[in-house]
């Protein structure tokens, strides 16, 4: 992990391998630390949180409908509509 100090105002960037930028801005600092971000449209920003909440709920998902059960299922279609 690489760790920077920033002040108030101050940025980092981030070059993606295509050459594109994320701007990560200290815009606040109080009792928390407010940042403002600049990315790629079509980038997808998460916090931690919320980002490890819908990797669980994607596992959770795949994990409740197997991919025998979803052969089995397009078999009994294929099979009602003959």
């Amino acid at each position: 992990m690489l760790v920077i100090t920033r002040k108030l105002n101050d940025s980092i960037i981030i070059e993606l391998e295509n050459e594109e930028t994320i701007e990560i801005k200290v815009t606040e600092i109080g009792s928390q630390v407010r940042l403002g971000i600049t990315a790629p449209k079509g980038c997808s920003i998460w916090r931690n949180e919320l980002y490890q909440t819908i990797l669980e709920n994607k596992q959770a998902a795949s994990a409740a409908t197997p991919m025998t059960s979803i052969k089995d299922f397009a078999s009994s279609i294929k099979k009602q509509s003959e």
